[in-house]
């Protein structure tokens, strides 16, 4: 008989002020607890992509397992988890991650705090670095598994699919109906029974020619100037950044060179001056969650780990 994974941890239930006139629920986030926490416990926040919720990656359980006592990994339940991102917008997101970001800075004020972004929490951590460059500072940035979702689209729907999507989506918007919900005829094939209304479906399809899509920010065909408006400016936050690209994500086309993709994403980067840790890279083997574990799974959580720890030496300094 095989013995259960055991979470212990800590319920956080932050307040948060309403926008509305109605009282706000709090914003819940669940840490998983290595013990006793004081005001230099280290904080990593972990951030998952559509229809993630709490403890719904794969790899989460062995990261915590593998992080040091004086680091702490935090899943928060953001209003866009679960079915509900397709209504919810990265600034949004981003609103929320602030929230948790201050409560954790005066929680722990000696503490460091960094952001891992899974999959579509990729972008809520890059949309934060572009939106949030000054206060509330974060001290380390991952990105892990960041697909891009227009090119996810256009490797799972048939071109005339995606285009008419594009097209009834945009319509909505042009009468200013863009916070309505689309026809499930239309998103069911890609978003199952997920409510995605026609503003987020355009921000993660991107179409063409501009492909404008808010969400859009790891495409492979990218240029260098949009590049240079996303990495580029991240780069001059200083923030410690972590490129975890999945090898063999099954979300990403056979077409990409993902090692050359990851090593534009670095020099823009570098050329504004960011810090590039020397984890970074293309993890081989690595799926999209790497729920089929290996070494794939082995490498991936090496890295997060030597990641944690240069922080905790520059702490030391």
């Amino acid at each position: 008989m095989t013995t259960p994974d055991i979470h212990p941890g800590v319920l956080h239930r932050i307040p948060r002020l309403s926008t509305t006139g109605f009282p706000a629920p709090p914003l819940t986030a669940f840490e998983h607890s290595h013990g006793f926490s004081d005001p230099s416990t280290n904080t990593l926040i972990f951030l998952g992509g559509l229809f993630d919720g709490l403890l719904t990656v794969p790899f989460v359980p062995t990261l915590v397992r593998a992080t040091s006592s004086n680091w702490t990994l935090t899943e928060p339940v953001l209003s866009s988890a679960y079915r509900q991102w397709g209504f919810s917008s990265l600034g949004e997101d981003v609103a929320e991650i602030t929230i948790l970001v201050e409560y954790f800075r005066k929680l722990r004020p000696k503490g460091r705090i960094v952001l891992l972004g899974h999959s579509t929490g990729s972008q809520q951590v890059m949309h934060y670095l572009l939106t949030k460059p000054t206060l509330p500072k974060i001290d380390g940035a991952i990105f892990q598994a960041s697909a891009s979702d227009r090119e996810v689209m256009t490797m799972f729907l048939q071109p005339s699919v995606y285009d008419s999507g594009c097209a009834l989506a945009q319509s909505y918007v042009n009468e200013g109906r863009e916070d309505d919900i689309l026809p499930f005829g239309v998103t069911k094939s890609l978003f199952m029974s997920a409510p995605v209304s026609a503003k987020r479906f355009l921000s993660l399809a991107s179409p063409g020619p501009l492909h404008a899509g808010e969400d859009d920010y790891f495409s492979s065909d990218l240029e260098d100037g949009r590049l240079e408006n996303t990495f580029g400016v991240i780069g001059k936050t200083k923030t410690r950044l972590c490129f975890l690209f999945s090898g063999s994500d099954e979300y990403v086309p056979d077409t990409v060179d993902r090692v050359k993709m990851v090593q534009r994403w670095h020099e823009h980067a570098r050329r504004g001056g960011g810090v590039i840790d020397e984890s970074s890279g293309v993890v081989s083997g690595a799926t999209h969650t790497l729920k089929e574990g290996g070494m794939g799974l082995e490498d991936l959580v090496k890295r997060v780990v030597k990641f944690l720890g240069k922080l905790d030496v520059a702490s030391e300094v």
